[in-house]
């Protein structure tokens, strides 16, 4: 048992000491999307901008859609609806870039000295970049035409931290399963597109039937969602304790996913 705890303290450790190139590696990823394009990095504003107004004319113009006997105004539902799918965006990037992650970088895997474990947290990275873009879309747009951020809103970065965790440990078991089973990533992306229409992303977790309510709250994202709308809009505190339970499993997913990786990684290099 000393033992173990001592190796997640070094495997800890080792991810901590590794931040200086996590950050150079993200930095590269997030400027090698965009090379060659015209506008750059900048589509990483343009497509939250875009994606925000076709919210407003499909869901608020065509279909009419309302969150609740309270909301009337369209661009309130999109920016309601624009919360869940900024967080779910930033699971699913990870989710379904980690099963190749590592065969994106078979370089990496002859260099003995390479630390493999940090190719899932750059992606996390990445895609932690373009959550705070849309982020600030969002903000800039509730700021013109609604009121101010609400003072609760800076609890966000708690609100998400089980999720950052949880991801981050998905990431780590899909980035070696991947490596070794290439199925894997097809049946990601499947995952990935049923868990959009089963995360209180277009709907609120109120909507479904009394008796069903409890089973929504099995998606890790839905808490996440529901939370992030409570101190972004309705300026309310989220309950601590589902909160706290949420970032001890999650720091465990974490902890599993990485013993994983680091367990399963010895023959990346027999199979690449």
């Amino acid at each position: 048992m000393h033992e173990l705890t001592s190796g997640q303290r070094d495997m800890s450790r080792g991810v901590w000491r590794h931040r200086g190139l996590v950050l150079m590696l993200a930095r590269r990823d997030i400027v090698g999307r965009y090379r060659g394009s015209f506008l750059g990095v900048l589509w990483s504003l343009v497509y939250p901008l875009f994606m925000l107004g076709i919210y407003s004319f499909v869901f608020g113009g065509i279909f009419k859609s309302r969150w609740g006997a309270g909301s009337s105004s369209p661009l309130e539902f999109s920016l309601i609806l624009f919360v869940g799918m900024i967080v779910f965006n930033l699971f699913s990037e990870c989710i379904s870039r980690a099963p190749g992650v590592v065969l994106a970088h078979t370089s990496y895997v002859k260099k003995i000295v390479f630390p493999l474990e940090v190719l899932p947290i750059v992606l996390l990275a990445g895609a932690l970049f373009q959550f705070l873009v849309n982020l600030c879309v969002w903000l800039v747009f509730y700021s013109l035409f609604f009121q101010s951020p609400h003072l609760t809103s800076l609890l966000l970065p708690l609100v998400i931290l089980p999720l950052l965790l949880f991801t981050l440990g998905v990431s780590w078991v899909l980035a070696s399963l991947g490596t070794y089973l290439r199925d894997i990533g097809h049946l990601v992306g499947v995952l990935i597109t049923a868990l959009l229409f089963l995360s209180p992303i277009f709907y609120p977790v109120t909507a479904l039937p009394e008796r069903f309510q409890h089973l929504m709250y099995l998606n890790p994202l839905a808490q996440v969602i529901e939370n992030a709308r409570q101190v972004l809009i309705w300026d309310t505190l989220p309950d601590p304790g589902p909160w706290c339970l949420s970032l001890l499993a999650s720091g465990v997913v974490a902890w599993l996913g990485l013993t994983f990786f680091q367990q399963t990684r010895r023959g990346f290099a027999d199979v690449l």
